[in-house]
């Protein structure tokens, strides 16, 4: 018979001891697997839901500033962007040319509210049309007329249907006031706690009117990627093409930083910013983390804890099991082999309650997914169709069945030692 299998049928034997330890085990892991699964899932969904809410992946400005300190954005080199994005062959879906307007004031019959407004190309295949979950009206021929398209909060704001009038009063680009008539064509999903990035959208050319700017100018040069998750790589590619290129930037950064350096710096001519998703989400990426991270120094704490158990646990396992020890040494088992034979318990001790606790863990999240949680919808940027998605970390996985198999083993290691340096004779000579 092999140690390993000896090592089996001894856990089988103290089954009390081994499920109290091994379920210690399995708790840590069912609190860390659900802790990083809720994470991992909350983070993709507001990327996607996000991402429907601003320009792009990759998100490409330029901004004059005028003697007076006015600052104007403006594209002036934007060929150059599209030129360096072919070059570099990024692997994008959609491209996306905006006028973004900080802040308009929506007008109702009723009320009148403050909200960022786009100048958007809203036709069939374009990255809004697809993506915006539109629960009133339709976008079909948005672009061919004066359409506005608003979330479900602001409509409730205004007190607005489909087909009302909204007027949007906005600075032009030289800080003149204008005011354009728009009609209530669609109205699309709110987002929640996200709200300050759900804008308005209109047709571009309508917009541009509003700020006093030519027929197919724009601000903003958005780039959708394929995999959302590579926009920090192709964003620094792209930014490294065009400073080599000759272009002027501003120190990457979020929306915040980005407005701290028109508003810091002077320059001449257009200076130009590139940001990415997760620029913009940094911060809330940043909770997630410490929320992980917090989890992780609980299961350190808890494990801790269990190694502690784990070694009085196999101090007394030894103890009790002295002559048998010396048993199995006067049969010609050699003192590596009975060291072994304790290690392979508490390995097999830790891998049973990983995988148990993994297991629970999932079935956890697995349940979690289905519940319909529509009803909570200042969150439902953080929910894919109105419910959590299922992520599971197979690399956290595999990461914790080494450490936590490697501690139970580190664990056990002093009293194994202790039962192998044990002779045949002492062992046989004593009363336990």
């Amino acid at each position: 018979m092999s140690v390993a299998t000896m090592a089996l049928k001894n856990l089988s034997r103290q089954k009390r001891r081994s499920l109290l330890l091994g379920g210690a085990i399995a708790f840590g892991l069912l609190v860390i697997t659900i802790v990083n699964g809720l994470s991992g899932s909350l983070i993709t969904s507001l990327e996607a839901n996000i991402s429907n809410l601003i320009p792009g992946h990759v998100i490409l400005r330029g901004a004059e500033k005028t003697s007076t300190g006015r600052v104007i954005l403006t594209l002036k080199e934007s060929e150059v962007f599209q030129t360096a994005v072919d070059k570099l062959r990024v692997p994008y879906s959609y491209v996306s040319k905006t006028t973004n307007v900080q802040s308009v004031a929506l007008v109702s019959d009723f009320s009148t509210t403050y909200q960022s407004f786009s100048g958007v190309n809203l036709g069939q295949g374009t990255y809004l049309h697809d993506k915006l979950t539109i629960v009133e009206g339709s976008l079909d021929d948005f672009d061919a007329a004066d359409n506005i398209v608003i979330s479900e909060g602001v409509a409730k704001k205004l007190n607005v249907q489909i087909g009302d009038r909204i007027s949007v009063q906005s600075e032009t680009i030289t800080g003149q006031q204008n005011v354009v008539d728009f009609v209530l064509r669609a109205i699309y999903k709110d987002p929640g706690v996200a709200a300050s990035l759900a804008g308005a959208y209109a047709p571009l050319d309508r917009v541009n009117a509003l700020r006093d700017m030519k027929p197919g100018e724009f601000t903003t040069f958005g780039i959708y990627l394929k995999d959302v998750a590579t926009a920090d790589q192709w964003g620094a590619l792209l930014l490294k093409d065009l400073q080599d290129k000759g272009l002027p930037f501003f120190a990457r950064g979020g929306l915040q930083e980005t407005q701290k350096q028109y508003r810091d710096q002077t320059w001449t001519g257009v200076k130009y910013s590139l940001y990415t998703l997760n620029d913009i989400l940094s911060f809330i990426k940043g909770i997630f983390q410490t929320l992980n991270l917090i989890a992780f120094l609980i299961l350190l704490v808890l494990f801790v804890v269990i190694m502690v158990g784990i070694t009085n646990t196999y101090r007394m396992v030894v103890y009790e099991r002295t002559r048998e020890i010396g048993t199995l040494r006067a049969l010609g088992m050699q003192r590596p082999e009975v060291r072994n034979l304790f290690l392979y318990e508490a390995v097999f001790l830790g891998l049973g309650g990983i995988v148990v606790g993994f297991v629970a863990g999932v079935f956890v999240l697995v349940v979690v997914s289905w519940i319909d949680l529509s009803a909570w919808k200042d969150f439902n940027i953080l929910l894919k169709d109105n419910h959590l998605q299922l992520q599971v970390n197979l690399g956290s996985f595999a990461l914790n069945l080494i450490v936590i198999a490697g501690l139970t083993a580190l664990a056990a290691l002093f009293p194994a030692r202790r039962a192998g340096k044990l002779t045949p004779a002492e062992a046989l000579r004593t009363t336990n």
